[in-house]
């Protein structure tokens, strides 16, 4: 499986893996998957696939590819659709991106490397134009049920932003076919950055900045935020085991993962101070980055 840690501002890429490298070198795979078939590999706007790669949007499909070749993949909470690209050069026999917050007419999205927005020169409208085997909706996932089916659910650092996330899985659940597969990434709350907010590296840290203050070194549990504030409204600061216990209700887990945070995720800077105002979290709430999760849909009757 692909490495799945998330990736910090002040990271290096191999040269092999820096364009037109990586799409050479991965070409002969990219026409394996999907059926040997040049048409179905040159429909992805390579200028849009270079794109999806030096802004960080082919990591997270590489890393499913085993669950999604050949599978109808539905991405909930999608952004603006790059991923989509990367779902489709893996072998996706489809893919169907849905947010309720997706421009259709707009090229702008975030740089998943730096964090950054900027012009990525296609909109979601251009791609679904070029792509007939690419799809992008405005909406909720509760809109497709009775209307579509998918085999593979993939969410991307998007769970921890559904204030509800037992709703919208069981929304999933509805749209799956029969053994189909949750995926999904989830950023953890509890973590140094759980907070989404500046500081989201120590590389980025400044000990003397007010607004750093509040949220650096676990401040952010500290529970004084207004409650309009992005973290009060944004964020559904669940624990992973709630996370866990939501995603068995209708699925059966076949991976959990966690991984750590690195050092530039605020490994090492947990003391037995913070540990002391904090004493219902154990030392995997602080340290955890991210749970991975690959879960498959139960049968009707054993779903709880």
């Amino acid at each position: 499986m692909a490495r799945l840690e998330s990736r910090s501002p002040d990271f290096s890429v191999r040269l092999i893996d820096r364009w037109p490298l990586y799409y050479w070198r991965r070409y002969p795979h990219f026409l394996r998957v999907n059926q040997w078939s040049p048409a179905r590999v040159h429909a992805l706007p390579r200028l849009a696939v270079r794109q999806a790669l030096e802004l960080g949007y082919l990591r997270w499909p590489k890393a499913l590819a085993p669950w999604c070749h050949n599978q109808d993949v539905i991405d909930v909470g999608c952004g603006m659709g790059l991923h989509g690209l990367g779902f489709l050069l893996e072998g996706a026999r489809t893919y169907t991106g849905i947010d309720p917050l997706i421009k259709p007419r707009s090229s702008i999205l975030k740089n998943l490397h730096s964090g950054q927005r900027l012009d990525c020169g296609w909109t979601p409208d251009e791609l679904m134009q070029r792509i007939p085997r690419f799809h992008m909706i405005r909406g909720l996932s509760s809109d497709l049920e009775g209307k579509s089916q998918f085999d593979v659910a993939t969410l991307h650092n998007a769970t921890e932003h559904l204030t509800d996330l037992p709703g919208v899985f069981q929304s999933i659940a509805r749209l799956l076919r029969p053994g189909g597969r949750l995926i999904f990434s989830h950023h953890n709350w509890f973590s140094w950055n759980g907070h989404h907010q500046e500081p989201k590296t120590i590389g980025r840290f400044q000990p003397s900045h007010p607004d750093h203050q509040r949220f650096a070194d676990w401040q952010h549990l500290q529970g004084s935020h207004p409650p309009e504030h992005y973290v009060m409204t944004k964020l559904n600061r669940l624990r992973l085991d709630q996370v866990r216990a939501i995603t068995s209700t209708h699925f059966e887990i076949e991976t959990a993962r966690l991984f750590p945070s690195t050092p530039n995720q605020g490994a090492g800077r947990l003391t037995d101070a913070i540990r002391a105002r904090h004493p219902d979290l154990t030392e995997t709430d602080f340290t955890t980055q991210s749970l991975f999760c690959v879960a498959r849909l139960k049968p009707p009757t054993a779903a709880t």
